[in-house]
């Protein structure tokens, strides 16, 4: 079940770090940079980046999978 887990394109660990430091270096730019977005406590930073990696996530994995069909 682990394998199947661990090979299964719908979760990913290397994904979710990848998109967490993606995140982490989007969000901390705005943050002290640009102010797009008025990040003024870390618990709305915290927010930011939970929401922001969970998109990047869910958008890299459903690109994966439509990488996986083709591939077969």
């Amino acid at each position: 079940m682990r394998d199947a887990l661990r090979s299964s394109p719908l979760f990913s660990v290397r994904r979710l770090l990848v998109c967490l430091a993606a995140t982490l270096v989007v969000v901390t730019t705005d943050a002290l940079l640009f102010h797009i977005e008025p990040i003024r406590t870390a618990a709305e930073f915290a927010t930011e980046v939970a929401i922001h990696t969970l998109g990047f996530y869910g958008g890299f994995t459903i690109v994966a999978l439509f990488s996986l069909t083709e591939t077969s």
